[in-house]
C-alpha cells in the first residue's frame, strides 16, 4: 500500500470499533522528507476535534521542546499508533487488534517519509517500534538501529506535562536529536520490515504534503 492509497483508505476506515468512538481521523501530516518521524500512541481531545496530531497541551510542549533543538514542527512528520480517538475520559490505551487494524498505515507512512530518526513517545509506540518488551522508562534516550534509520524511544509527552522530572528526561533526550539526525543512516535493515529506497534514487518531493 503506497501512501496516498494510505490515506484514502484510513480517512474512511472502519476496521476496528475505533471509528464509532471518533469525530476525525488523524492520518498525520508533515513533510513527506522529513529526516524525523514522530509518533505517539492515539488522538486525543483536542487531536480528534482538529483533524491533526499533537494538538492541546501536548502538542504546546511538543512545540516547545522541538524549538529548543531548533526543530520546527513543520520539519517533522508526526503520527500516532492508531488513528482515531479511543473512547472514555480520557482515553483508554489503544487495544493491540486496534494497533494491528493501523499498522499499515502506519508502515505506508514511513515508507513514503524514509526519515532518519523515528521518535517513539511513550511505552506502547516504543514496544511496537522496537520490537522490545521492555518498559520506555528503561530503554529511553537510545538510539536502536533499525530497517537503516534510528529508532529513540523517550517519555509520552502526557507524562512530561504533569511530572517536572519527567519534563526534564523528555527534553535530555530530545537534546541527542541534532545530532541523530546529523549523523550516517545505520546499516541494519529488517526488523520493521519496511522497505528503504537508497536516497540517491529518491525522487525529490515538496515539503508540506499531507
Amino acid at each position: 500500500m503506497d501512501f496516498a492509497e494510505a490515506q484514502k483508505e484510513a480517512l474512511g476506515c472502519t476496521k476496528c470499533g475505533l471509528c464509532h468512538s471518533r469525530t476525525r481521523v488523524v492520518f498525520g501530516e508533515g513533510p513527506l522528507n522529513a529526516g524525523l518521524f514522530i509518533v505517539g500512541e492515539a488522538p486525543g481531545f483536542n487531536e480528534d476535534a482538529e483533524g491533526r496530531p499533537f494538538r492541546g497541551a501536548s502538542g504546546m510542549l511538543l512545540d516547545r521542546i522541538l524549538d529548543s533543538q531548533g526543530i520546527g514542527r513543520d520539519e517533522v512528520y508526526l503520527t500516532t499508533l492508531v488513528k482515531c480517538r479511543p473512547p472514555e475520559s480520557p482515553p483508554r490505551s489503544p487495544k493491540p487488534a486496534e494497533i494491528s487494524a493501523c499498522r499499515p498505515y502506519l508502515m505506508a507512512q514511513l515508507k513514503a517519509v524514509d526519515p532518519k530518526v523515528v521518535v517513539a513517545l511513550g511505552d506502547i509506540a516504543s514496544r511496537v517500534l522496537t520490537g522490545r518488551k521492555e518498559a520506555v522508562s528503561r530503554i529511553r534516550g537510545r538510539a536502536i538501529p533499525l530497517d537503516g534509520r534510528y529508532v529513540f524511544p523517550t517519555l509520552a509527552l502526557s507524562r512530561a506535562l504533569y511530572t517536572p522530572a519527567d519534563r526534564d528526561l523528555l527534553l535530555s533526550d530530545f537534546s541527542r536529536l541534532p545530532e541523530l539526525l546529523e549523523a550516517e543512516r545505520p546499516s541494519t535493515y529488517g526488523t520493521l520490515n519496511v522497505p528503504r529506497t537508497p536516497d540517491a534514487e529518491r525522487e525529490p518531493v515538496q515539503p508540506g504534503l499531507w
